[in-house]
């Protein structure tokens, strides 16, 4: 196996155990979950702490989302599309929230975080998947995605959501039809 290879299954068993045990994980833990001899981590990187923030690093890579909301079929009904949207914006929120819960707020190696081009990205993604529906919005479909997003997030926050999970399909539906009743 290459170094390069063997970074990235090293890196592929590393997140679980962050997410599970912070940075207290040992490397010896590492290597058991990666199926590699302790002295195996040393060969591919530098120290633990070169391992954690790559392993950060890619984790808080957007590139995983942005190719997961590519995948969208514009045809589907816009209720779909949204449920699509929110179940990846769940779990990358959920996933971020409890590396920086496990690991404190540590800055990646690679920034990822206010890239213009990946806004631009997300902005091409959205307006293709959405691009179908445009005349049944009721919000300019940028502030559609903006509302989107921050409720995803918010639910995906333990702080927020201890007293009530909220079930997908509740914040789906409440994203298409608001608090209000039909016809008020």
């Amino acid at each position: 196996m290459s170094v390069e290879d063997r970074r990235e299954s090293i890196l592929d068993a590393v997140v679980p155990l962050l997410l599970s045990q912070g940075a207290d994980v040992t490397t010896k833990d590492i290597a058991d979950a990666a199926c590699i001899a302790e002295g195996t981590i040393f060969r591919a990187f530098a120290d633990k702490e070169e391992l954690i923030q790559q392993a950060v690093a890619r984790f808080m890579d957007p590139e995983p989302t942005f190719r997961a909301l590519e995948q969208i079929d514009p045809s589907l009904a816009l209720k779909s599309k949204v449920r699509a949207v929110v179940d990846i914006f769940r779990e990358r929120s959920a996933g971020i929230v409890g590396i920086i819960s496990a690991l404190g707020h540590r800055k990646p190696a690679h920034d990822h975080g206010n890239d213009p081009r990946g806004e631009a990205r997300a902005a091409a993604i959205f307006a293709t998947l959405f691009a179908p529906d445009s005349d049944s919005l009721r919000v300019d479909q940028s502030l559609a995605v903006f509302f989107i997003r921050l409720l995803a997030f918010g639910s995906s926050m333990p702080m927020f959501t201890a007293d009530r999970d909220v079930e997908t399909d509740e914040l789906v539906d409440f994203i298409l039809r608001g608090i209000v009743k039909e016809g008020r």
